[in-house]
């Protein structure tokens, strides 16, 4: 620990100034190379965050495709159950079936929902003539001509605008609407057409549309073969789309930062696209991708390509401010170099006097702690013991190196060192100072008896840096302090038994007295005489005196001994047996007793009775008001805090002058000799003997004439035990 680290020499103090323009050069050169490292890696993940998002707005925007087609598939067979149930569905059931589906509100771009119905060439006409005579005279299935079969789109709701150029039309006789009505009809499945204009364009808004298709069987009939289902066929329900409107939102709120085109098939060509456009010929998407959507095995090809706005979602600026960040933290490092080079020789001096000054400082700490008396150590953050003054090591016979850490503990008392380290672990953690006694073997292999302080060291800028202690021997002051507890125990011992003894004899004296007055009732002349009343008057005082005064010096002795065990204990019951026990004497003086909530007390419960009936008792005898018109009123009431129980006794008398608040607990101490009451002097003693037992303090507040207030505290768990 006395070891000096070797001095600068001039020369080292010295070196040429090129040196430090070469090493702020490399330090430059290798933070620039750094920043540039650092700037690749951000362009790369700028790059690889873009393409996360990208994908994941790709599949965002597929998956919102899928679950807008499979909503509309599920309103088909919403549709198809209809007729399921019914057969064949009138046209008012129909319109109100598609009027409750809220078709604008929770199916956006589709034109309506419709029924085609099969119709073979032999049932066309009576087919014509029904549905002329339901309101339509000029009903005629479309296109015109000659076929084996026929369809015709008898329902198409909400049947209005550009859905009525529908009405009739057989769409079986176009071919791509027919394979998509033969896939379904034979398939029992959704059948989606391809590319088509649907009848209710017009000459403005031209868009692609498509057609999707259930097929709807009559009820009750085979469909489970081909064959079957052809030949029970009774129709199909189908939506139209256009495919411009279908899209609309799909995106969602960040629709513009992803452009999307759709192709039918997997053709990709103008002749199929059926939404969106290209990209303009100049610009060049960042990103792009290319998914595919297969639904009723139609498929369709997506291509999805980034937008300008696509641009702004992503931190476009992480590279330019990694980059102009690590160009400045460059120079400032180089400049920092450069000027800490050029202070070195500065710095160096500084140091070696600080050193000095410090090992100064640590040598006069060191010369006295080892000329105090005291046996002193250290510690540090991590709690262990770094060093042991002389005193120390010469009362132990150790060397430091067995000292330092825990190695202090071997030489503790083995059952002294659980306690120990508790109570030093407890106050560290809390950085609180301490004090704890504990036996340490000397040199000799005698325990001795030590006092250890400790107290938490901190530094000039209040940080926390360990403790420092000091023990000195207390062996001797201890054995003293153990005489004078089995003394003053003999001494009570003596007292109780005394108390005892003479308390037979002051009740003879007591009932002598009472015997002698029945005596005397007979001789008239004599106990009628005013002297003889007034001896006998005094005899039976004196003797209800004495026999108080023993009764509390048995109180007294014993006060300090628990009755049962301590534990927590309800403080409400206390008073209220001791204010059944006084209720004759409260009756008496007519005074009004309020209690509040009181917390619970740890202490015994027939002392704690007794506490509060010592109380009361004090406060009827000498608590009464100034003004005799006033009732006396006694408030009793507590609180509980973290670390004790508060319990008060208030009255509304003449109060205490601040002279006597603490002589009052002395024993045979009384306020006015001179008063009427029959007390010994000996309760408030009795209370206070009771209180300090249990660890607790007890103390009186009055002010002027405003009454008194007896408060005591009681713990709340229990002391340290610890005896050694």
């Amino acid at each position: 620990m006395n070891n000096k680290s070797p001095q600068p020499s001039l020369a080292e103090l010295r070196k040429p100034r090129y040196c430090s323009h070469w090493l702020t050069a490399t330090v430059l050169s290798v933070t620039l190379l750094a920043s540039y490292q650092a700037w690749r890696l951000a362009v790369q993940d700028l790059a690889n965050e873009r393409q996360l998002y990208f994908d994941f707005r790709v599949r965002q925007l597929v998956q919102s495709i899928e679950q807008r087609l499979v909503a509309y598939e599920q309103m088909l067979y919403g549709a198809r159950g209809l007729f399921a149930a019914s057969g064949l569905v009138e046209r008012g059931e129909y319109r109100e079936y598609v009027s409750a589906l809220n078709l604008d509100q929770r199916f956006p771009g589709i034109q309506g929902v419709g029924f085609s119905l099969w119709i073979p060439k032999t049932d066309k006409d009576r087919h014509v003539a029904e549905i002329r005579r339901e309101g339509f005279p000029d009903y005629d299935i479309h296109p015109s001509g000659e076929r084996e079969f026929y369809t015709s789109i008898i329902y198409l709701e909400p049947f209005t605008g550009r859905n009525l150029r529908a009405f009739s039309y057989d769409m079986f006789s176009e071919q791509i609407r027919n394979r998509a009505m033969t896939y379904a009809r034979d398939n029992n499945s959704l059948g989606i057409s391809g590319k088509v204009t649907l009848l209710q364009e017009t000459a403005q808004d031209v868009q692609a549309g498509f057609l999707m298709y259930l097929p709807v069987y009559r009820k009750n009939l085979p469909i489970d073969t081909v064959a079957e289902r052809q030949a029970n066929l009774l129709g199909w329900v189908y939506a139209p789309f256009r495919t411009k409107d279908l899209m609309n939102g799909i995106g969602g709120e960040r629709e513009s930062e992803i452009g999307l085109e759709i192709f039918d098939t997997e053709t990709v060509n103008e002749e199929n696209r059926m939404y969106g456009l290209a990209p303009a010929a100049t610009s060049h998407p960042l990103l792009t991708a290319k998914q595919q959507i297969v639904l009723a095995c139609h498929p369709w090809t997506l291509l999805i390509h980034a937008e300008p706005n696509f641009q702004a979602r992503v931190d476009q600026d992480k590279p330019l401010i990694i980059a102009g960040s690590g160009v400045s933290l460059s120079l400032l490092l180089s400049l920092l170099t450069w000027q800490l080079l050029n202070s070195r020789s500065r710095a160096m001096a500084l140091a070696h006097n600080m050193t000095a000054e410090l090992r100064e400082s640590e040598s006069r700490f060191r010369s006295m702690a080892n000329s105090a008396p005291a046996l002193i150590w250290l510690s540090g953050i991590n709690m262990l013991c770094y060093w042991f003054n002389k005193v120390w090591l010469d009362f132990t016979g150790r060397s430091i190196e067995q000292e330092l850490g825990n190695g202090w503990l071997e030489a503790v008392h083995p059952d002294d060192v659980d306690f120990c380290l508790a109570h030093y672990t407890q106050n560290f953690a809390n950085r609180r100072p301490f004090s704890m006694e504990y036996r340490l073997r000397r040199h000799d292999g005698e325990y001795r008896w030590l006092l250890d302080n400790g107290i938490p060291r901190y530094d000039d800028n209040g940080g926390f840096v360990g403790y420092i202690g000091s023990c000195i021997d207390v062996t001797e002051h201890r054995q003293v302090r153990i005489d004078l507890q089995r003394s003053n125990a003999d001494l009570s011992r003596f007292a109780e038994i005394s108390a005892h003894h003479l308390m037979e004899p002051t009740r003879r004296f007591s009932n002598f007295t009472q015997r002698l007055r029945n005596t005397l009732n007979a001789y008239p002349e004599v106990i009628n005489n005013r002297e003889v009343n007034a001896s006998l008057g005094y005899l039976d005082q004196d003797a209800q005196r004495l026999l108080s005064l023993v009764r509390d010096i048995q109180r007294y002795v014993t006060a300090d001994q628990a009755r049962e065990k301590i534990a927590y204990v309800c403080a409400e019951s206390a008073v209220r047996e001791a204010i059944e026990g006084l209720a004759d004497k409260i009756a008496v003086v007519g005074a009004k007793i309020s209690v509040d909530r009181l917390p619970h007390a740890y202490i015994d419960l027939p002392r704690l009775i007794e506490l509060f009936s010592l109380l009361l008792d004090n406060t009827l005898s000498h608590g009464r008001p100034a003004n005799p018109e006033l009732a006396l009123q006694i408030e009793i009431g507590g609180i509980s805090e973290l670390d004790v129980s508060r319990y008060y006794v208030r009255d509304n008398g003449k109060g205490i002058d601040e002279d006597y608040q603490q002589r009052v607990f002395e024993i045979f101490e009384r306020l006015n000799y001179r008063d009427h009451q029959a007390g010994t002097g000996i309760g408030l003693s009795i209370a206070r003997r009771i209180v300090t037992s249990c660890r607790g303090k007890i103390w009186i507040e009055s002010a002027g004439h405003k009454g008194t207030t007896v408060v005591f505290e009681l713990p709340n768990i229990e002391g340290n035990k610890h005896a050694g």
